[in-house]
Protein backbone atom coordinates (compact mmCIF):
# COMPACT_ATOMS: atom_id res chain seq x y z
CA UNK A 1 0.00 0.00 0.00
CA UNK A 2 2.89 2.44 0.78
CA UNK A 3 4.82 1.76 -2.44
CA UNK A 4 1.37 2.15 -4.35
CA UNK A 5 1.22 6.00 -2.30
CA UNK A 6 4.79 6.60 -2.63
CA UNK A 7 4.46 6.00 -6.57
CA UNK A 8 1.01 7.97 -6.78
CA UNK A 9 2.84 11.24 -4.89
CA UNK A 10 5.90 10.42 -7.77
CA UNK A 11 3.45 10.81 -10.70
CA UNK A 12 1.57 13.89 -8.82
CA UNK A 13 5.09 15.54 -8.85
CA UNK A 14 6.09 14.70 -12.37
CA UNK A 15 2.41 15.96 -13.53
CA UNK A 16 2.86 18.95 -11.54
CA UNK A 17 6.10 19.94 -13.07
CA UNK A 18 4.86 18.87 -16.39
CA UNK A 19 2.14 21.29 -15.81
CA UNK A 20 4.74 24.15 -14.68
CA UNK A 21 6.71 23.96 -17.51
CA UNK A 22 3.63 23.80 -19.53
CA UNK A 23 3.16 26.84 -22.55
CA UNK A 24 -0.25 27.78 -23.18
CA UNK A 25 -0.69 29.54 -26.81
CA UNK A 26 -2.32 32.70 -27.34
CA UNK A 27 -5.37 32.75 -29.96
CA UNK A 28 -7.16 29.75 -30.09
CA UNK A 29 -6.02 26.71 -27.99
CA UNK A 30 -6.59 22.69 -28.67
CA UNK A 31 -6.99 20.06 -25.76
CA UNK A 32 -6.24 17.71 -28.28
CA UNK A 33 -7.72 15.16 -26.07
CA UNK A 34 -11.40 13.54 -26.00
CA UNK A 35 -10.49 11.86 -22.73
CA UNK A 36 -9.60 15.39 -21.35
CA UNK A 37 -12.50 16.74 -22.42
CA UNK A 38 -14.78 13.97 -21.28
CA UNK A 39 -13.35 14.63 -17.75
CA UNK A 40 -13.27 18.07 -17.10
CA UNK A 41 -15.77 19.53 -19.78
CA UNK A 42 -19.23 19.02 -18.25
CA UNK A 43 -18.23 20.41 -14.51
CA UNK A 44 -16.32 23.19 -16.29
CA UNK A 45 -18.73 24.88 -18.45
CA UNK A 46 -21.08 24.48 -15.91
CA UNK A 47 -18.57 26.59 -13.43
CA UNK A 48 -18.46 28.84 -16.31
CA UNK A 49 -22.20 29.38 -16.76
CA UNK A 50 -22.81 30.07 -13.30
CA UNK A 51 -20.11 32.50 -11.99
CA UNK A 52 -16.76 33.75 -13.03
CA UNK A 53 -14.28 32.69 -10.26
CA UNK A 54 -10.95 34.25 -9.69
CA UNK A 55 -10.40 31.49 -7.29
CA UNK A 56 -10.34 27.73 -8.39
CA UNK A 57 -12.28 25.21 -6.48
CA UNK A 58 -10.64 21.84 -5.74
CA UNK A 59 -12.70 18.67 -6.77
CA UNK A 60 -10.88 15.63 -5.66
CA UNK A 61 -12.75 13.52 -7.97
CA UNK A 62 -12.63 15.52 -10.33
CA UNK A 63 -8.73 15.86 -10.33
CA UNK A 64 -8.78 11.85 -9.96
CA UNK A 65 -10.85 11.57 -12.88
CA UNK A 66 -8.20 13.64 -14.93
CA UNK A 67 -5.60 11.76 -13.93
CA UNK A 68 -6.47 8.69 -14.59
CA UNK A 69 -7.71 9.56 -17.64
CA UNK A 70 -4.51 11.11 -18.50
CA UNK A 71 -2.35 7.75 -17.68
CA UNK A 72 -5.01 5.77 -19.42
CA UNK A 73 -4.32 8.16 -22.73
CA UNK A 74 -2.05 5.16 -23.99
CA UNK A 75 -4.35 2.31 -23.44
CA UNK A 76 -2.75 1.23 -20.34
CA UNK A 77 -4.26 0.22 -16.73
CA UNK A 78 -4.41 3.14 -14.17
CA UNK A 79 -4.82 2.15 -10.71
CA UNK A 80 -8.43 2.67 -9.10
CA UNK A 81 -8.57 5.35 -6.33
CA UNK A 82 -10.65 5.31 -3.04
CA UNK A 83 -11.57 8.75 -1.74
CA UNK A 84 -11.55 8.14 2.31
CA UNK A 85 -11.45 9.71 5.23
CA UNK A 86 -8.08 8.82 5.64
CA UNK A 87 -6.94 9.81 2.37
CA UNK A 88 -6.30 8.52 -0.87
CA UNK A 89 -5.89 4.05 -1.25
CA UNK A 90 -5.32 2.35 -3.81
CA UNK A 91 -7.47 -0.14 -4.15
CA UNK A 92 -7.61 -2.17 -7.38
CA UNK A 93 -5.19 -5.39 -6.48
CA UNK A 94 -5.02 -5.90 -10.12
CA UNK A 95 -2.79 -3.09 -10.20
CA UNK A 96 -1.52 -2.65 -7.05
CA UNK A 97 2.47 -4.14 -7.50
CA UNK A 98 2.21 -2.48 -10.78
CA UNK A 99 5.26 0.21 -10.93
CA UNK A 100 3.10 3.92 -11.22
CA UNK A 101 6.22 4.88 -12.78
CA UNK A 102 5.10 3.47 -16.44
CA UNK A 103 2.37 5.83 -16.76
CA UNK A 104 4.69 9.46 -16.54
CA UNK A 105 5.13 9.51 -19.91
CA UNK A 106 1.13 9.04 -20.44
CA UNK A 107 0.54 11.73 -18.51
CA UNK A 108 3.45 13.93 -20.00
CA UNK A 109 2.23 13.40 -23.16
CA UNK A 110 -1.17 14.56 -21.92
CA UNK A 111 0.36 18.21 -20.66
CA UNK A 112 2.12 18.02 -24.39
CA UNK A 113 -1.04 17.76 -25.88
CA UNK A 114 -2.84 20.10 -23.64
CA UNK A 115 -0.21 22.91 -24.10
CA UNK A 116 0.10 22.33 -28.20
CA UNK A 117 -1.92 24.88 -30.47
CA UNK A 118 -3.93 23.98 -33.55
CA UNK A 119 -3.34 26.52 -36.60
CA UNK A 120 -6.32 25.00 -38.42
CA UNK A 121 -9.34 27.64 -38.61
CA UNK A 122 -11.62 24.97 -39.79
CA UNK A 123 -11.04 23.35 -36.37
CA UNK A 124 -13.01 26.27 -34.87
CA UNK A 125 -15.14 23.76 -32.82
CA UNK A 126 -12.80 21.56 -31.10
CA UNK A 127 -10.95 25.03 -29.61
CA UNK A 128 -11.37 27.25 -26.79
CA UNK A 129 -10.42 30.61 -26.06
CA UNK A 130 -7.25 31.29 -24.38
CA UNK A 131 -8.34 32.62 -21.90
CA UNK A 132 -10.57 29.48 -21.22
CA UNK A 133 -7.39 27.05 -21.98
CA UNK A 134 -5.60 28.82 -19.09
CA UNK A 135 -8.61 28.67 -16.44
CA UNK A 136 -8.75 24.41 -17.36
CA UNK A 137 -4.68 24.72 -17.38
CA UNK A 138 -4.62 26.54 -13.77
CA UNK A 139 -7.49 24.75 -12.47
CA UNK A 140 -5.71 21.33 -12.90
CA UNK A 141 -2.33 22.69 -11.57
CA UNK A 142 -4.48 23.92 -8.18
CA UNK A 143 -5.97 20.23 -8.67
CA UNK A 144 -3.01 18.86 -8.68
CA UNK A 145 -1.75 20.59 -5.60
CA UNK A 146 -4.56 19.40 -3.50
CA UNK A 147 -4.21 15.77 -4.69
CA UNK A 148 -0.47 16.13 -3.38
CA UNK A 149 -2.06 17.71 0.05
CA UNK A 150 -4.22 14.79 0.23
CA UNK A 151 -1.07 12.06 -0.36
CA UNK A 152 0.71 13.60 1.88
CA UNK A 153 -1.32 13.49 4.97
CA UNK A 154 -2.74 9.70 3.77
CA UNK A 155 -1.95 6.78 6.76
CA UNK A 156 -1.49 4.07 5.60
CA UNK A 157 -0.75 0.37 7.19
CA UNK A 158 2.67 -1.21 6.76
CA UNK A 159 1.59 -5.10 6.64
CA UNK A 160 5.38 -5.87 8.09
CA UNK A 161 6.76 -9.64 6.95
CA UNK A 162 10.75 -8.56 6.13
CA UNK A 163 12.06 -6.38 8.54
CA UNK A 164 15.22 -4.81 8.15
CA UNK A 165 17.66 -3.47 11.00
CA UNK A 166 20.37 -1.17 10.72
CA UNK A 167 22.60 -0.69 13.35
CA UNK A 168 25.75 1.83 13.95
CA UNK A 169 28.45 -0.59 14.22
CA UNK A 170 31.37 1.33 15.95
CA UNK A 171 29.72 1.03 19.03
CA UNK A 172 29.39 -2.20 21.16
CA UNK A 173 26.52 -1.37 23.50
CA UNK A 174 24.24 -1.08 20.32
CA UNK A 175 25.18 -4.70 19.48
CA UNK A 176 23.32 -5.87 22.80
CA UNK A 177 20.78 -3.22 21.97
CA UNK A 178 20.29 -4.54 18.87
CA UNK A 179 20.07 -8.19 20.01
CA UNK A 180 17.25 -7.04 22.98
CA UNK A 181 15.26 -5.48 19.77
CA UNK A 182 15.14 -8.79 17.81
CA UNK A 183 14.94 -10.75 20.48
CA UNK A 184 11.99 -8.52 21.11
CA UNK A 185 10.28 -8.68 17.77
CA UNK A 186 10.99 -12.69 17.41
CA UNK A 187 8.50 -13.43 20.53
CA UNK A 188 6.22 -10.17 19.67
CA UNK A 189 5.59 -10.92 16.11
CA UNK A 190 5.81 -15.08 15.21
CA UNK A 191 5.88 -14.47 11.14
CA UNK A 192 8.03 -11.82 10.98
CA UNK A 193 11.56 -12.58 9.41
CA UNK A 194 14.01 -9.75 10.90
CA UNK A 195 17.34 -9.18 9.16
CA UNK A 196 20.59 -8.01 10.70
CA UNK A 197 24.12 -7.44 8.91
CA UNK A 198 25.83 -10.33 8.05
CA UNK A 199 28.50 -9.31 10.64
CA UNK A 200 26.37 -10.32 13.21
CA UNK A 201 26.46 -13.76 11.61
CA UNK A 202 29.68 -14.48 13.21
CA UNK A 203 29.04 -12.25 16.01
CA UNK A 204 29.65 -14.22 19.85
CA UNK A 205 28.38 -11.21 21.04
CA UNK A 206 24.88 -11.51 18.96
CA UNK A 207 24.90 -15.22 19.51
CA UNK A 208 21.96 -15.35 17.00
CA UNK A 209 21.69 -19.29 17.72
CA UNK A 210 21.42 -18.60 21.26
CA UNK A 211 19.01 -15.50 20.81
CA UNK A 212 16.79 -17.83 18.80
CA UNK A 213 16.56 -20.82 21.42
CA UNK A 214 15.68 -18.01 24.39
CA UNK A 215 12.97 -16.57 21.78
CA UNK A 216 11.48 -20.10 20.97
CA UNK A 217 11.51 -19.92 17.11
CA UNK A 218 13.12 -21.15 14.15
CA UNK A 219 16.69 -19.86 13.67
CA UNK A 220 15.34 -19.09 9.65
CA UNK A 221 13.63 -16.14 11.12
CA UNK A 222 17.33 -14.51 11.52
CA UNK A 223 18.79 -13.68 8.33
CA UNK A 224 21.39 -11.57 6.72
CA UNK A 225 21.59 -8.81 4.74
CA UNK A 226 24.51 -7.03 2.65
CA UNK A 227 25.15 -4.21 0.21
CA UNK A 228 24.62 -6.72 -2.93
CA UNK A 229 21.33 -8.81 -1.55
CA UNK A 230 19.89 -5.02 -0.84
CA UNK A 231 20.78 -4.03 -3.88
CA UNK A 232 19.49 -7.39 -5.84
CA UNK A 233 15.58 -7.12 -3.74
CA UNK A 234 14.84 -3.46 -4.41
CA UNK A 235 11.24 -3.69 -3.00
CA UNK A 236 11.48 -6.51 -0.84
CA UNK A 237 11.67 -5.10 2.80
CA UNK A 238 8.68 -3.72 4.63
CA UNK A 239 9.79 -1.75 7.14
CA UNK A 240 13.47 -0.59 8.44
CA UNK A 241 14.49 0.25 11.83
CA UNK A 242 17.69 2.18 12.47
CA UNK A 243 20.08 2.11 15.86
CA UNK A 244 22.27 5.26 15.91
CA UNK A 245 22.32 8.62 14.55
CA UNK A 246 21.93 10.36 11.56
CA UNK A 247 24.81 9.15 9.95
CA UNK A 248 22.76 6.16 10.17
CA UNK A 249 19.99 7.40 8.26
CA UNK A 250 21.97 8.54 5.87
CA UNK A 251 23.51 5.26 5.04
CA UNK A 252 20.00 3.92 4.92
CA UNK A 253 20.11 6.21 2.24
CA UNK A 254 23.27 5.21 0.24
CA UNK A 255 22.38 1.90 0.81
CA UNK A 256 19.01 1.64 -1.15
CA UNK A 257 19.48 4.04 -4.37
CA UNK A 258 16.25 3.24 -5.49
CA UNK A 259 13.20 2.18 -3.26
CA UNK A 260 13.56 2.59 0.33
CA UNK A 261 10.81 1.27 2.61
CA UNK A 262 9.52 3.06 5.36
CA UNK A 263 12.05 3.90 8.21
CA UNK A 264 11.98 4.21 11.42
CA UNK A 265 15.13 5.80 13.35
CA UNK A 266 15.54 5.34 16.80
CA UNK A 267 17.76 8.34 18.80
CA UNK A 268 21.11 6.39 19.85
CA UNK A 269 23.28 9.28 18.34
CA UNK A 270 24.51 12.71 19.28
CA UNK A 271 22.25 15.72 17.60
CA UNK A 272 19.51 13.26 15.94
CA UNK A 273 17.32 15.54 13.23
CA UNK A 274 16.40 12.42 11.56
CA UNK A 275 15.96 10.42 14.77
CA UNK A 276 12.71 11.13 16.51
CA UNK A 277 11.76 8.01 18.22
CA UNK A 278 13.46 7.46 21.73
CA UNK A 279 14.92 3.45 22.39
CA UNK A 280 13.14 3.62 25.86
CA UNK A 281 9.97 3.59 24.17
CA UNK A 282 10.30 0.73 21.43
CA UNK A 283 8.32 -1.81 22.99
CA UNK A 284 4.98 0.81 23.09
CA UNK A 285 5.86 2.56 19.87
CA UNK A 286 6.46 -0.15 17.22
CA UNK A 287 3.24 -2.26 18.25
CA UNK A 288 1.21 1.31 17.15
CA UNK A 289 3.51 1.61 14.17
CA UNK A 290 2.90 -1.86 12.89
CA UNK A 291 -0.85 -2.31 14.29
CA UNK A 292 -2.46 1.47 13.48
CA UNK A 293 -2.33 3.39 10.30
CA UNK A 294 1.02 5.54 10.30
CA UNK A 295 1.54 8.64 8.37
CA UNK A 296 4.64 9.14 6.23
CA UNK A 297 7.12 12.13 5.56
CA UNK A 298 7.79 11.52 1.62
CA UNK A 299 11.18 13.40 2.18
CA UNK A 300 12.84 14.88 -1.05
CA UNK A 301 15.76 13.19 -2.33
CA UNK A 302 17.95 14.60 -5.44
CA UNK A 303 19.41 12.58 -8.34
CA UNK A 304 23.11 13.07 -9.33
CA UNK A 305 24.54 12.18 -12.60
CA UNK A 306 28.59 13.19 -13.05
CA UNK A 307 29.82 14.01 -16.25
CA UNK A 308 33.29 13.83 -17.55
CA UNK A 309 34.23 15.85 -20.59
CA UNK A 310 36.49 14.88 -23.43
CA UNK A 311 38.90 16.86 -25.75
CA UNK A 312 36.98 18.11 -29.04
CA UNK A 313 37.68 16.14 -32.03
CA UNK A 314 37.53 17.17 -34.84
CA UNK A 315 34.61 15.88 -37.02
CA UNK A 316 35.31 14.47 -40.62
CA UNK A 317 32.44 14.66 -42.50
CA UNK A 318 31.39 18.43 -41.10
CA UNK A 319 34.59 19.67 -39.70
CA UNK A 320 32.89 20.85 -36.46
CA UNK A 321 34.59 20.36 -33.21
CA UNK A 322 32.35 17.96 -31.30
CA UNK A 323 32.94 17.37 -27.62
CA UNK A 324 32.11 14.47 -26.00
CA UNK A 325 31.19 13.63 -22.79
CA UNK A 326 31.13 10.49 -20.66
CA UNK A 327 28.60 9.70 -17.91
CA UNK A 328 30.69 8.38 -14.77
CA UNK A 329 27.78 7.94 -11.84
CA UNK A 330 24.81 8.37 -11.00
CA UNK A 331 23.65 9.10 -6.80
CA UNK A 332 20.09 9.80 -5.02
CA UNK A 333 21.49 11.90 -1.66
CA UNK A 334 19.08 12.44 0.83
CA UNK A 335 21.65 15.69 2.24
CA UNK A 336 23.39 17.54 0.06
CA UNK A 337 25.52 17.42 -2.74
CA UNK A 338 28.91 19.45 -2.04
CA UNK A 339 31.22 20.84 -5.24
CA UNK A 340 34.31 22.23 -3.52
CA UNK A 341 38.04 23.21 -4.55
CA UNK A 342 39.64 20.38 -2.13
CA UNK A 343 42.87 20.69 -1.61
CA UNK A 344 43.81 23.34 -4.60
CA UNK A 345 44.88 26.77 -3.41
CA UNK A 346 42.55 28.80 -5.89
CA UNK A 347 39.03 29.40 -5.65
CA UNK A 348 36.90 27.43 -7.73
CA UNK A 349 34.74 28.61 -10.51
CA UNK A 350 31.43 26.93 -11.36
CA UNK A 351 28.97 27.80 -13.99
CA UNK A 352 25.65 27.14 -12.40
CA UNK A 353 22.46 26.57 -14.78
CA UNK A 354 19.17 26.24 -14.32
CA UNK A 355 16.86 24.17 -16.74
CA UNK A 356 19.82 25.08 -19.31
CA UNK A 357 19.45 28.93 -18.71
CA UNK A 358 22.84 30.32 -17.41
CA UNK A 359 22.09 31.41 -12.99
CA UNK A 360 25.59 32.30 -11.94
CA UNK A 361 28.90 31.52 -11.98
CA UNK A 362 30.45 30.99 -8.82
CA UNK A 363 33.88 32.29 -7.40
CA UNK A 364 33.78 30.46 -3.99
CA UNK A 365 35.05 27.43 -1.74
CA UNK A 366 32.09 25.88 -3.14
CA UNK A 367 28.66 25.22 -3.43
CA UNK A 368 26.31 23.29 -1.45
CA UNK A 369 22.89 21.79 -3.33
CA UNK A 370 20.48 20.24 -0.30
CA UNK A 371 16.89 18.88 0.09
CA UNK A 372 14.86 20.22 2.53
CA UNK A 373 16.45 17.20 4.57
CA UNK A 374 19.84 18.52 4.17
CA UNK A 375 18.89 22.20 5.38
CA UNK A 376 19.92 21.58 8.78
CA UNK A 377 23.20 19.97 7.78
CA UNK A 378 25.92 21.44 6.20
CA UNK A 379 23.94 23.78 4.35
CA UNK A 380 22.86 25.30 7.40
CA UNK A 381 26.94 25.69 8.63
CA UNK A 382 27.61 27.62 5.63
CA UNK A 383 24.57 30.36 6.13
CA UNK A 384 21.63 28.00 4.36
CA UNK A 385 17.72 28.41 5.66
CA UNK A 386 15.95 26.27 7.33
CA UNK A 387 13.43 24.31 5.20
CA UNK A 388 10.47 22.67 6.34
CA UNK A 389 10.86 18.86 4.98
CA UNK A 390 7.47 18.26 3.51
CA UNK A 391 8.53 21.59 1.15
CA UNK A 392 10.18 20.35 -2.46
CA UNK A 393 12.93 22.54 -2.85
CA UNK A 394 16.24 22.59 -3.70
CA UNK A 395 18.78 24.49 -1.60
CA UNK A 396 21.88 25.96 -3.63
CA UNK A 397 24.09 27.41 -0.77
CA UNK A 398 27.85 29.16 -1.44
CA UNK A 399 30.70 28.25 0.62
CA UNK A 400 32.77 31.25 1.86
CA UNK A 401 31.94 32.97 -1.56
CA UNK A 402 34.14 35.60 -3.16
CA UNK A 403 31.42 38.38 -3.36
CA UNK A 404 29.45 38.60 -0.33
CA UNK A 405 26.11 39.38 -2.13
CA UNK A 406 26.25 36.02 -3.40
CA UNK A 407 23.47 34.80 -0.81
CA UNK A 408 21.48 31.54 -0.36
CA UNK A 409 18.21 30.87 -2.70
CA UNK A 410 15.42 28.22 -2.97
CA UNK A 411 14.55 26.77 -6.31
CA UNK A 412 11.77 25.01 -7.08
CA UNK A 413 12.57 21.41 -7.06
CA UNK A 414 10.96 20.72 -11.02
CA UNK A 415 14.33 22.81 -12.12
CA UNK A 416 17.51 21.01 -13.29
CA UNK A 417 20.40 22.30 -12.30
CA UNK A 418 24.21 21.60 -14.01
CA UNK A 419 27.00 22.43 -11.89
CA UNK A 420 30.06 22.70 -14.21
CA UNK A 421 33.73 23.46 -13.87
CA UNK A 422 34.35 26.63 -15.94
CA UNK A 423 36.81 26.47 -18.52
CA UNK A 424 38.37 29.18 -17.36
CA UNK A 425 38.99 28.09 -13.82
CA UNK A 426 42.79 28.24 -12.36
CA UNK A 427 41.50 24.80 -10.76
CA UNK A 428 39.55 21.58 -10.57
CA UNK A 429 36.83 20.67 -7.94
CA UNK A 430 36.15 17.82 -5.79
CA UNK A 431 31.80 16.71 -5.67
CA UNK A 432 30.93 14.99 -2.64
CA UNK A 433 27.83 13.35 -2.43
CA UNK A 434 25.65 13.32 1.31
CA UNK A 435 29.79 13.57 2.53
CA UNK A 436 30.77 10.15 0.90
CA UNK A 437 31.80 9.03 -2.78
CA UNK A 438 33.89 12.01 -3.45
CA UNK A 439 34.75 12.64 -7.38
CA UNK A 440 37.58 14.87 -8.74
CA UNK A 441 36.38 17.47 -11.55
CA UNK A 442 38.30 18.82 -14.03
CA UNK A 443 37.83 21.85 -16.02
CA UNK A 444 34.73 21.08 -18.44
CA UNK A 445 33.44 18.37 -16.14
CA UNK A 446 29.89 18.61 -14.58
CA UNK A 447 26.95 17.40 -12.09
CA UNK A 448 23.15 17.59 -12.71
CA UNK A 449 20.94 17.74 -9.92
CA UNK A 450 17.17 17.16 -10.10
CA UNK A 451 14.38 15.75 -7.89
CA UNK A 452 14.85 12.09 -7.79
CA UNK A 453 11.91 9.85 -8.12
CA UNK A 454 13.01 7.56 -5.15
CA UNK A 455 11.71 9.37 -2.19
CA UNK A 456 13.13 8.97 0.93
CA UNK A 457 9.89 7.46 3.80
CA UNK A 458 10.04 8.42 7.69
CA UNK A 459 7.36 7.21 9.98
CA UNK A 460 6.19 10.48 10.98
CA UNK A 461 6.64 10.40 15.34
CA UNK A 462 4.41 13.67 15.81
CA UNK A 463 3.23 16.65 13.73
CA UNK A 464 5.45 18.87 15.48
CA UNK A 465 8.81 16.43 14.91
CA UNK A 466 10.97 18.88 12.89
CA UNK A 467 10.13 21.92 15.10
CA UNK A 468 10.95 20.01 18.27
CA UNK A 469 14.08 18.57 16.73
CA UNK A 470 14.90 22.48 15.46
CA UNK A 471 14.28 23.25 18.61
CA UNK A 472 15.90 20.34 20.59
CA UNK A 473 19.52 20.66 18.29
CA UNK A 474 19.35 23.66 17.90
CA UNK A 475 17.86 25.60 20.52
CA UNK A 476 15.55 27.74 17.59
CA UNK A 477 14.58 30.97 18.85
CA UNK A 478 15.07 29.86 22.41
CA UNK A 479 15.86 32.94 25.01
CA UNK A 480 15.93 33.96 28.55
CA UNK A 481 12.28 35.55 29.82
CA UNK A 482 13.18 38.96 31.78
CA UNK A 483 13.64 38.32 35.31
CA UNK A 484 11.62 39.86 37.81
CA UNK A 485 13.96 42.03 40.75
CA UNK A 486 11.30 41.45 43.36
CA UNK A 487 13.80 39.98 45.63
CA UNK A 488 15.99 42.93 45.73
CA UNK A 489 13.28 44.84 47.33
CA UNK A 490 12.92 45.38 51.24
CA UNK A 491 10.00 43.77 52.93
CA UNK A 492 8.21 46.72 53.39
CA UNK A 493 8.53 47.77 50.19
CA UNK A 494 7.89 44.17 48.59
CA UNK A 495 4.85 44.28 50.72
CA UNK A 496 3.29 46.82 49.00
CA UNK A 497 3.77 45.29 45.56
CA UNK A 498 2.23 42.40 46.50
CA UNK A 499 -0.84 44.18 47.34
CA UNK A 500 -0.17 46.18 44.51
CA UNK A 501 -0.57 43.01 42.40
CA UNK A 502 -2.98 41.66 43.85
CA UNK A 503 -4.93 44.87 43.43
CA UNK A 504 -4.71 45.12 39.69
CA UNK A 505 -7.00 43.11 37.13
CA UNK A 506 -4.69 43.12 34.87
CA UNK A 507 -2.02 40.71 36.09
CA UNK A 508 -0.52 37.91 34.60
CA UNK A 509 -2.61 35.27 36.82
CA UNK A 510 -5.51 37.11 36.06
CA UNK A 511 -4.91 36.42 32.75
CA UNK A 512 -4.40 32.51 32.55
CA UNK A 513 -7.28 32.32 34.52
CA UNK A 514 -10.17 34.09 32.60
CA UNK A 515 -8.22 32.31 29.40
CA UNK A 516 -9.47 28.96 31.69
CA UNK A 517 -12.65 30.27 31.87
CA UNK A 518 -13.62 30.63 27.91
CA UNK A 519 -16.85 29.78 27.15
CA UNK A 520 -17.02 27.53 23.65
CA UNK A 521 -19.99 30.06 22.15
CA UNK A 522 -21.43 33.31 22.25
CA UNK A 523 -23.73 33.18 19.48
CA UNK A 524 -24.35 31.42 16.00
CA UNK A 525 -21.41 32.55 14.47
CA UNK A 526 -18.71 33.81 17.60
CA UNK A 527 -16.39 32.78 19.87
CA UNK A 528 -16.91 34.20 23.26
CA UNK A 529 -13.44 35.13 24.30
CA UNK A 530 -14.86 37.24 27.03
CA UNK A 531 -14.52 35.04 30.40
CA UNK A 532 -17.85 35.79 30.89
CA UNK A 533 -20.73 33.46 31.14
CA UNK A 534 -23.15 33.65 28.25
CA UNK A 535 -26.81 32.51 28.39
CA UNK A 536 -30.27 33.06 27.57
CA UNK A 537 -31.23 34.39 30.67
CA UNK A 538 -30.88 38.47 31.32
CA UNK A 539 -27.66 38.97 32.71
CA UNK A 540 -25.44 42.05 32.21
CA UNK A 541 -21.21 43.47 32.36
CA UNK A 542 -19.45 46.10 32.07
CA UNK A 543 -17.77 46.82 28.83
CA UNK A 544 -13.83 48.93 29.00
CA UNK A 545 -15.58 52.33 29.39
CA UNK A 546 -17.39 51.46 32.52
CA UNK A 547 -20.97 50.96 30.66
CA UNK A 548 -23.54 48.15 31.71
CA UNK A 549 -24.26 46.05 28.84
CA UNK A 550 -27.11 44.05 28.41
CA UNK A 551 -27.40 40.25 26.76
CA UNK A 552 -30.65 40.93 25.92
CA UNK A 553 -30.81 44.39 25.04
CA UNK A 554 -32.80 44.80 22.05
CA UNK A 555 -30.30 47.95 20.93
CA UNK A 556 -27.72 45.66 21.08
CA UNK A 557 -25.78 44.13 18.14
CA UNK A 558 -26.05 40.44 19.64
CA UNK A 559 -29.21 39.92 17.70
CA UNK A 560 -27.28 40.68 14.48
CA UNK A 561 -24.65 38.71 12.72
CA UNK A 562 -21.37 39.47 14.92
CA UNK A 563 -18.57 39.75 12.88
CA UNK A 564 -15.78 40.66 15.42
CA UNK A 565 -15.42 40.20 19.22
CA UNK A 566 -12.77 41.07 21.20
CA UNK A 567 -10.88 39.42 23.93
CA UNK A 568 -11.71 41.07 27.62
CA UNK A 569 -8.66 40.14 29.25
CA UNK A 570 -6.50 43.21 29.70
CA UNK A 571 -3.11 43.53 28.87
CA UNK A 572 -0.52 42.67 31.22
CA UNK A 573 1.38 46.01 30.76
CA UNK A 574 -0.81 48.99 32.04
CA UNK A 575 -2.00 51.58 29.17
CA UNK A 576 -3.99 54.56 29.63
CA UNK A 577 -5.46 54.33 26.59
CA UNK A 578 -5.26 51.96 23.37
CA UNK A 579 -6.93 52.54 20.29
CA UNK A 580 -9.29 48.95 19.19
CA UNK A 581 -10.78 48.05 16.22
CA UNK A 582 -14.28 49.75 16.14
CA UNK A 583 -12.09 52.96 17.00
CA UNK A 584 -13.14 53.09 20.64
CA UNK A 585 -10.36 53.66 23.41
CA UNK A 586 -10.25 50.49 25.38
CA UNK A 587 -7.56 48.66 27.37
CA UNK A 588 -8.42 45.64 25.80
CA UNK A 589 -5.88 43.42 23.71
CA UNK A 590 -8.75 42.67 21.16
CA UNK A 591 -8.94 40.99 18.33
CA UNK A 592 -11.25 40.22 15.72
CA UNK A 593 -12.11 36.65 15.48
CA UNK A 594 -14.43 36.03 13.11
CA UNK A 595 -15.58 32.48 12.01
CA UNK A 596 -16.25 31.54 8.31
Amino acid sequence: MLKNTMDQAQDIDDISSSLSNTTINGGRHSLGMDSLSSATSSSSSSRRSKQNNSRYKYDRVETLNLLKNASCHLNKSAPTFHLGNDGIEVVDDEVANQKALSNIESAKDMIKKLSSSNTDDNKSESTIKSSKSHYEFASTAYGVRMLSKDISNARVNLNVENLILVTKLNDISLVFLTRELVEWLLKTYPTMTVYVEDVFKSSDRFAATELCMDSKCKQSRIKYWNAEFVKQHDIFFDLCITLGGDGTVLFVSSLFQKHVPPTISFSLGSLGFLTNFDFEDFKTDLPVVLKDKVRTNLRMRLECKVYRRHEPEIDPVTGKKICYVEFVSEHHILNEITIDRGPSPFLSMLELYGDGSLLTVAQADGLIVATPTGSTAYSLSAGGSLVYPTVNAISVTPICPHTLSFRPIILPESMTLKIKVSPKARGGAWVAFDGKSRVELQRGDFVTVSSSPYVFPTVEASPTEFIDSISRSLNWNIREEQKSFTHMLSSKNREKFNNELCNRSDSSEEEYILEKKLTPKLNDNTINMSGVPSSHSSSSYQNGNGNNIDENDDNNDDDSTVDEVRVIRKNSVATTSTQDLDGTKDNYIGSAIPLQ
